[in-house]
């Protein structure tokens, strides 16, 4: 995804962000203190982005909550077990049946795809899946016919969403995919990117919830590198790395600590020798994206990775505190030439969050300070990388300067995790207050 494309996207994500800070004020003025849940919010909130990207225009659902939410009377509202209201609201015909579908997918039990199968026989199945075919249906017609009116270079210079782009670049003979295989693209484009980024998003509510001194530093920091912000809104170089690196480092120590995604899947091509042990052809290798959570106490000898009765390993993997100089400030090591490129985290912090830990000493963020593979890594790494960086960026920033994320109780403030298709908090409750509140000014 060029950065041409991501710009032309950008306003999507920032009118979805606006929607949620409305229905959210919204919220606030009707709980009178008392928290909820930001899950379905969230995934309402990035649905809507993703749609405006996939598409063109979202599908509401923000918006509808909000129409409902300023009807309703706290008095009438129940309380779940903790003490949070909950709101039971229902999103447009079109999201409301993507959901159902995608919840269907059996993620346990002992016969997956006979269960699937039969859930995939129901009359309510069958009618969801209908609508969602008949709207993609729809919008390929309508992008096959602007860019039939536009000409292929044209539609490929101006296109503003993926739809328009695929199609464009189909009508030009760049590629070509039948109806079936691009409505499947979009249908997983549309679910991956609602369920991975309102997941990352539910976990920085919580970070931000328990770490009242990031959000304030976040706030100064984009108040100071943006001056403008509250009045308009950044463009894509605006939000950067080298402009806003304190942002950036917010999104990346998010990202590393949520774990989101549990990890990435490989098959060997070949026969692969790796830390002396021969891996064949044909096997599935996992791996974890806790390896962002390692720090130097995880980091042993290499004598304990490595069985010395094979003398075939490749040694040049050796332990970085064992090369001449050591370790720096760090975590990378000094002294020779072939020093590792990533650092490691410093001992005991691996599970703590630290936005500090991806600035260097000059206040630079450094994306090689520390191990971290949320999107996998290489080119087969996640097609959808740049989307969702730039997504979270606009979503934190817009949220960072709209509220202050006030502590909650410990009963709502635990850190279980359910394990889906992605990993999610438990628990997600939140209470957005203004910054001018007396809680969201700097305490002792």
């Amino acid at each position: 995804m060029t950065s041409k494309y991501l710009s032309l996207t950008m306003p999507r994500a920032y009118d979805s962000v606006s929607d949620l800070i409305e229905l959210w004020r919204a919220k606030r003025d009707l709980c009178r203190g008392k928290t909820w849940s930001a899950a379905s919010d969230l995934e309402g909130a990035t649905m809507d982005a993703i749609c405006g990207m996939a598409f063109g225009h979202p599908w509401g659902v923000i918006r509808q909550y909000t129409g409902v939410v300023k009807t309703m009377s706290l008095r009438h509202l129940p309380l779940d077990s903790s003490g949070a209201v909950e709101f039971k609201l229902l999103a447009p015909d079109l999201a409301e049946s993507t959901w159902r579908i995608f919840t269907s997918i059996p993620l346990r039990g002992p016969f997956p795809r006979l269960s699937h199968f039969i859930t995939r026989l129901s009359s309510s199945y069958r009618r969801q899946a209908l609508l969602v075919d008949r709207f993609l249906d729809s919008k390929l017609v309508e992008a096959r016919e602007k860019a039939r009116v536009l000409g292929a270079e044209t539609a490929i210079e101006l296109a503003d969403n993926t739809l328009d782009m695929m199609v464009a670049r189909e009508l030009k003979g760049d590629d070509w995919m039948t109806d079936t295989e691009m409505k499947q693209e979009l249908f997983q484009y549309l679910l991956a990117g609602t369920e991975t980024s309102s997941t990352t998003l539910s976990w920085w509510c919580k970070f931000m919830t328990n770490h009242p001194e990031v959000q304030r530093k976040l706030r100064d920091h984009l108040i100071h590198r943006l001056p403008w912000i509250k009045d308009r809104r950044p463009g894509f170089v605006e939000l950067n790395a080298t402009n806003v690196p304190y942002l950036e480092a917010v999104v990346h120590e998010t990202l590393r600590l949520s774990r989101t995604a549990g990890g990435v899947a490989r098959e060997t091509k070949e026969d692969i020798l790796v830390l002396g042990r021969t891996i064949p052809k044909g096997s599935t290798i996992v791996l974890p994206t806790s390896v962002g959570c390692q720090d130097l106490s995880d980091v042993a000898p290499d004598t304990q990775y490595l069985d010395k009765a094979t003398d075939d390993y490749d040694a040049t993997w050796i332990d970085e505190k064992a090369r001449p100089g050591g370790l720096d400030d760090t975590g990378r090591s000094e002294g020779d030439g072939s020093s590792r490129k990533v650092g490691y985290w410093k001992s005991g912090t691996g599970l703590l969050f630290d936005p500090e830990r991806w600035m260097d000493k000059d206040g630079n963020f450094d994306l090689h300070a520390g191990p971290s593979m949320p999107f996998s890594l290489g080119q087969r790494g996640c097609f959808g990388k740049n989307l969702a960086m730039l997504e979270l960026r606009v979503f934190i920033a817009q949220l960072n300067i709209a509220f202050f994320f006030a502590p909650i109780s410990d009963e709502q403030n635990g850190f279980q995790r359910v394990e889906t298709v992605t990993s999610h908090p438990r628990y997600s409750y939140i209470s957005p207050i203004p910054w001018r509140a007396d809680e969201a000014r700097e305490g002792p």
